[in-house]
């Protein structure tokens, strides 16, 4: 089944145990359903302040870590072969591997239908660029928390601006010069109280790079991190209203637009991802593949699933569920 078509009728089906159903039949039959969020490496060569790379003790609780590449090798044999997308770089700086390009070609390589990169832009050099196209990505997602030079290197400690907007030129011109459509350039914009109004001038500054989508998240707390206003509360009116504009402009542009409307506070329960979690995403990352309990150095993915009876739970769940998962029905961006 095509990826288009498989994600489609996952939006259409609403009941959280149909959707049980439907993963447990997946994998029963070895087809093609995960979401593999990959972290080779557990480091970042910059310090966002909305970021809990900037919080000094979480740092002092989570060193540098990496995989080997023989280890990425056997995480990739064991996730791949049934994966619908693979997105490297999830809580970390996916650049910070040396080789990354060989991250994009191991996605192709099993075939899988989706592959994604996300990056701060700041190792991005044109070669890197030009190899990232070869290898056939299908879309990267930047990082970009400013639209101006002060408040972009304010918020994110030890980037440079102008070496930001340098290798967004590399990709838009390493794209143009293989002809290539791909990848697809998505910004992610993290947006609080302090660079919320750049947005109306967003696409004055990045109306020239080939941006396909533009995605804004409201702030989330991550703990004692640099930056410290973490409320919109406040300016829920002026947020909707330039939301309003961004989505007429992106209209416009033909660029898709991505935004938070209806939980901009976060204050509302979300039980929605429970089908996500359980049955369709595998975070892989040094120091934790999957589940605490996974000896995957020493067990296969496989091996594990019937050690801990995988399509038991997932059968349990088409019959009854959780009351944190019963109350809302399941829907995910990416699944």
């Amino acid at each position: 089944m095509r990826t288009e078509k498989l994600l489609k009728l996952n939006r259409l089906i609403r009941s959280p145990r149909l959707k049980f159903a439907g993963a447990l039949a997946f994998d029963c039959l070895r087809l093609r359903h995960l979401v593999i969020r990959f972290d080779p490496v557990w480091a970042c060569n910059i310090r966002c302040g909305m970021c809990y790379f900037s919080d000094e003790n979480w740092l002092a609780a989570n060193p540098v870590n990496r995989f080997s590449e023989e280890e990425i090798d056997r995480l990739a044999g064991m996730f791949l072969p049934q994966a619908l997308q693979f997105h490297i770089g999830c809580g970390a700086e996916p650049t910070m591997y040396k080789n990354f390009p060989k991250l994009v070609a191991l996605g192709k390589k099993y075939r899988v239908p989706f592959v994604g990169f996300t990056t701060n832009g700041q190792l991005l050099t044109a070669e890197k660029s030009n190899a990232l196209v070869a290898e056939g990505l299908d879309e990267i997602t930047i990082s970009t928390h400013g639209v101006t030079r002060a408040t972009y290197e304010r918020l994110m400690k030890k980037a440079s601006y102008d070496r930001y907007h340098q290798n967004l030129s590399n990709l838009v011109k390493a794209k143009r010069a293989a002809n290539a459509d791909n990848p697809r350039i998505r910004i992610n914009y993290t947006v609080n109280p302090d660079n919320l109004q750049e947005l109306r001038g967003f696409f004055s500054v990045f109306g020239d790079y080939d941006i396909s989508t533009l995605q804004v998240r409201p702030i989330i707390d991550l703990g004692d991190t640099d930056y410290k206003n973490k409320s919109l509360a406040p300016l829920l009116d002026n947020y909707d209203e330039i939301m309003d504009g961004l989505a007429e402009e992106c209209h416009k542009r033909g660029v898709i637009f991505l935004a938070n409307r209806n939980n901009v506070t976060y204050s509302n329960a979300n039980s929605s991802s429970f089908v996500y979690e359980k049955a369709i995403v595998r975070f892989v990352k040094p120091g934790y593949v999957w589940r605490e309990d996974f000896d995957w150095r020493n067990h296969t993915y496989a091996e594990h699933k019937r050690h801990i009876g995988y399509r038991s739970e997932l059968l349990r769940y088409t019959v009854k569920l959780p009351k944190i998962a019963s109350a809302t029905s399941v829907a995910h961006e990416v699944y």
